[in-house]
């Protein structure tokens, strides 16, 4: 199975027994520049592939496209069995890639709710808790989707500390969330009272959800490309050209400038001083 990469792209090659890829579907964010793909086209499907490709959530956000693509993904999901083995190509950014909120929540009603969260302050973390409860798919929502088919998720993480429920709002993990969260993040902002007949349906429906929480014990999350890993080889190929190099943080966050800054204070502030042929990475 071959992994194309994009700025933001989820991928669901679903394999057989006696078979590469038997069906699969790509969903990736709409560049726009069909320059980029004439200059990679080693990276494009063949003619004939078993695999669907899916374009949308262009400039990051949820649109109709992208809930065409999460619609496919999920009727491939749910009409595997225990025979068959799912692999899900994960990378940042794939969370506008998924939108499928449940019944009769519409796309746009959630998009308004994540709007009015994020225009009053909220953090990434409560608004994906709001997300992934109002979501078909994210939360663990796809693993439970391709159950009794085993799932092997391989990502690729933009996230700070590579927690796999966060990357692309988790559709291989379970979320640890209950509908008390949602109410609770709903309260601080003040948006409970205004919320749409159909959000407050899926609320209380999920509140009395008799199956309980999902579980994903027959899914593999693996990362395979992370801040971390990179830093480590970026570290090993300078002390292969006879680099000092030193690693200051994994966890750096913010503006490229400023971060430079704080990495220059690093050898002036009480630091000890580097050897002249160094390399500070971060």
């Amino acid at each position: 199975t071959k992994l194309l990469l994009s700025q933001s792209c989820i991928w669901w090659p679903m394999v057989r027994e006696g078979t590469l890829v038997s069906c699969g579907i790509k969903a990736m964010k709409r560049s726009g520049n069909d320059l980029i793909w004439l200059q990679k086209r080693e990276m494009l499907l063949k003619p004939h592939s078993r695999v669907q490709v899916f374009e949308g959530a262009e400039d990051n956000l949820p649109d109709r496209d992208a809930l065409r693509a999460a619609l496919a993904i999920r009727q491939l999901a749910e009409g595997l069995t225990a025979d068959d083995l799912l692999l899900v190509l994960i990378s940042g950014g794939g969370s506008a890639l998924l939108p499928a909120p449940i019944p009769p929540v519409t796309l746009e009603e959630k998009q308004t709710l994540t709007k009015l969260l994020a225009a009053r302050g909220a953090t990434i973390q409560e608004l994906n808790t709001i997300r992934k409860t109002l979501s078909q798919l994210k939360g663990g929502g796809l693993a439970q989707a391709a159950y009794p088919a085993q799932v092997v998720s391989l990502i690729l993480s933009d996230v700070v500390g590579d927690p796999v429920e966060v990357i692309a709002s988790g559709p291989t993990v379970a979320s640890s969330h209950s509908v008390q969260d949602c109410l609770h993040i709903l309260n601080r902002y003040g948006l409970r009272a205004a919320l749409p007949r159909s959000v407050k349906t899926v609320l209380s429906r999920a509140d009395s959800d008799p199956h309980g929480p999902h579980t994903c014990g027959h899914v593999l999350n693996v990362i395979i490309g992370s801040n971390v890993l990179a830093l480590a080889e970026a570290q090993r190929q300078a002390e292969a050209l006879g680099y000092q190099a030193v690693v200051l943080s994994a966890a750096m966050q913010g503006r490229a400038a400023p971060a430079a800054h704080r990495d220059d204070r690093y050898q002036c502030h009480g630091h000890p001083s580097l050897v002249p042929e160094a390399s500070v990475m971060a």
